[in-house]
This record gives C-alpha cells, sequence and structure tokens, in this order.
C-alpha cells in the first residue's frame, strides 16, 4: 500500500512538473514577443534620433560603470 501512494506522489509531482515547465514557457514567449517590440521600438528610434541615441548609451554606460566599480 505504500507503494502505491509513493508512486501517486511521483505522478502527481511529475504533473506537477510539467505545469511549472508549461508556464515558465508561456511567459518566456510573452517576454521573447514584449523584447521584440522593444527592440523594434530601439532600432526606430536611434534611426530617427541618432544623436539621442548616442547620448542615452553613453548616460548608460556611465551609470553602468559606476555601479559595478563599487561591487
Amino acid at each position: 500500500m505504500a507503494e502505491n501512494d509513493g508512486g501517486g506522489m511521483g505522478a502527481d509531482a511529475r504533473d506537477k512538473a510539467r505545469e511549472v515547465a508549461q508556464d515558465v514557457q508561456d511567459r518566456l514567449e510573452g517576454m521573447r514577443g514584449y523584447a521584440e517590440d522593444a527592440g523594434e521600438w530601439v532600432r526606430t528610434m536611434a534611426r530617427d534620433r541618432p544623436m539621442t541615441a548616442i547620448a542615452v548609451a553613453v548616460g548608460l554606460g556611465f551609470v553602468f560603470g559606476r555601479l559595478m566599480s563599487r561591487a
């Protein structure tokens, strides 16, 4: 009888793991779509306003460098 309970728990755990894996996959696909949209927005902005894009990149690089130097 203990073997049946253990097998049931194992099957439940596998089912739960499959559900979690599917949920993670769905979320990643949603984020990928968002990233593609954001990438297109960045490319459009860089074409329309190249100096602004360069200034933003320099500013972010400076901030990131300062944060990393303190770590």
